[in-house]
Parts: structure tokens; C-alpha cells; sequence
């Protein structure tokens, strides 16, 4: 499995915005002394092979998120603002279109990760988000969490609605798969 250079452009973004660009520079040059994925420039484009992505995630909460799992939603979110505003999915956002977002799970999972898959579906005003097919050895919190941060943030972008967000199933949590609702208001 492998993820796409965006989310870890978005990851960038964030990290240069509370760190500053010497600091987050100078943290990555260190990990990368353990990972040489990350020794090389990356574009959007790049494919980066799952585990080490990961570990330079667990790395980022554990050093600069006080070992906090749950900060990997602030992640998510932060994600969600880049692709949103400034990165790839700007255009969603100017639609202001709930339903087409809401809809897209399948598509925006698909353009980050090269195996496992998302699928949305809108209730009313309940969106559902499954996360599936993602091999048992990378039943990371990032998955879970990450993803339905960026999931919710991005329908509030889109939407300019309030989002509750409630677990069903999680890796976290030992489930096969992740299950979430999102309770728009």
C-alpha cells in the first residue's frame, strides 16, 4: 500500500505553520536519517510506501502531539484546510455543494491511498463515512482518525454547516473496518 505526495504536503503545510519552516526542516532531516523515503524532495505525485508514512506520522504525534492518538483528527483537519483552500480540492469548497462532498469518500480516499477504500453516503442530514479493505497491518489510528478528521472539517468547509462527529466501528477499537456518522446541523 502506498499513500500519495499530498498528504504529506498537507502534513508539511501544517507542521510549517505551527513550527515554522527551520524547525519542521530540521525534524524531517532527522527522521529521515531512519526513513530514506523521506531524504528525497516529494511532489504530489510521489507514491510513499504506507509504513514508513506512518511512522513518520506516530513520529509527529509522538514528539510534537505529547503521544496524543486523538490529535491525528487536528491532522485530518488540518488536511482538510489545505486540500480545501489552497491544494487540490479548492473547487469543492467553491461549489459549496454538501451532497457532491458528502458523495465524494470514495473518489478523495481513492486519491490519497493506492489500496483499501472509503465509501459516503448522505441520510438526510447524516452522512456515514466506512472506511474498508484496508490490510490488517496498517490498522493504524491515522486511518481512522485522520480520515474522519479530514472527512468532517471538509463537510463543514463545503457545507458551512456544524458537524457532529460519533464512532460506530474502529480500528482503534479492534474493528475490521471503521464506521462513522457525521450529524449535520
Amino acid at each position: 500500500m502506498e499513500v500519495k505526495g499530498t498528504a504529506f504536503l498537507a502534513r508539511r503545510t501544517l507542521l510549517v505553520h505551527e513550527l515554522g519552516e527551520e524547525k519542521f526542516t530540521r525534524f524531517l532531516e532527522r527522521f529521515a536519517e531512519k526513513e530514506p523515503v523521506f531524504r528525497e524532495p516529494i511532489l504530489a505525485t510521489s507514491l510513499l510506501p504506507i509504513k514508513p508514512f506512518l511512522a513518520l506520522n506516530d513520529a509527529i504525534v509522538a514528539e510534537l502531539y505529547g503521544g496524543d492518538i486523538e490529535s491525528y483528527i487536528r491532522v485530518g483537519a488540518a488536511s482538510a484546510e489545505w486540500s480545501l483552500t489552497q491544494g487540490p480540492y479548492k473547487h469543492l469548497r467553491e461549489t459549496k455543494s454538501l451532497e457532491s462532498f458528502a458523495g465524494m469518500g470514495r473518489v478523495l480516499y481513492a486519491n490519497f491511498f493506492t489500496k483499501g477504500r472509503a465509501e459516503t453516503v448522505k441520510h438526510g442530514n447524516r452522512v456515514e463515512l466506512r472506511i474498508l479493505d484496508v490490510a490488517r497491518e496498517v490498522h493504524h489510528p491515522y486511518f481512522e482518525y485522520a480520515i474522519c478528521g479530514y472527512f468532517k472539517r471538509g463537510l463543514e468547509i463545503v457545507g458551512g454547516v456544524r458537524v457532529e462527529m460519533r464512532r460506530i466501528r474502529g480500528f482503534t477499537k479492534g474493528d475490521a473496518d471503521v464506521l462513522y456518522e457525521f450529524l449535520l446541523s
